[in-house]
């Protein structure tokens, strides 16, 4: 089983976590693994120099089918207008107000009951759109805590020179998973669909690359392994 951790808030609340003084615990709930539905042709957008944009994102990810992730709890992140409203402000204060005596998890449970997971669910999804601020074009969506998935989730994987990331994992890995590697198509992020179509003959993998459209992004990663 591979796990991707997630490391980091990135929602509109991710510096008020510390500022309010909430457990590490609770905080932790706050990370998300973060995924985008841009289409293959516009990945190479993606991986960019974006100004704006604190983290320069690398040409490698791993694409998933939007169901699987759906089943987990994914989401689109959420960006409320900053520029015309006051829906920053407003959403600013009802998250300190939530969480004003409100410490740790356990209090959190015991305030919230059923609806605790759905509270931090809900904050971690939520950015704005400022004058200097609008990446809605990435089309992001967002995962809170951890995912565990085995290879056979896997729909393609994205890499920046697909040979030499074959030949890479063929040195690297145990025989048994570099099978499951070898069933993947491995995607340039600069192709297009028919740049698939004629790559190793995967002329099959074009219509479930289409319908998965879900990567992961490079600065979560996965960092644990268990079994397949």
């Amino acid at each position: 089983m591979r796990k991707i951790q997630a490391r980091n808030a990135h929602c509109l609340f991710k510096h008020d976590l510390a500022k309010l003084r909430l457990s590490s615990t609770l905080q932790k709930r706050f990370t998300t693994v973060c995924f985008t539905e841009a289409p293959l042709p516009q990945i190479k957008r993606l991986i960019a120099k974006v100004a704006g944009r604190q983290i320069q994102l690398q040409p490698y990810g791993l694409v998933f089918d939007k169901d699987f992730l759906l089943a987990r709890g994914a989401s689109p992140a959420i960006y409320v207008n900053a520029k015309g409203t006051q829906l920053r402000d407003y959403l600013l204060v009802e998250f300190r107000k939530q969480f004003e005596k409100i410490k740790t998890l356990r209090s959190l449970k015991k305030s919230e009951q059923e609806y605790y997971e759905s509270i931090v669910q809900y904050y971690s999804l939520i950015n704005i759109i400022s004058n200097n601020y609008d990446f809605t074009w990435e089309r992001e969506w967002r995962l809170t805590g951890d995912l565990a998935f085995k290879y056979l989730k896997l729909i393609a994987i994205i890499a920046e020179d697909p040979d030499d990331f074959e030949s890479l994992c063929e040195e690297q890995l145990p025989k048994q998973k570099f099978r499951y590697i070898q069933m993947l198509p491995i995607i340039s992020p600069e192709w297009s669909y028919e740049d698939i179509r004629v790559y190793h003959g995967l002329c099959y993998t074009v219509s479930s690359i289409k319908e998965a459209q879900i990567m992961l992004r490079y600065h979560d990663i996965p960092t644990h392994t268990t079994d397949l």
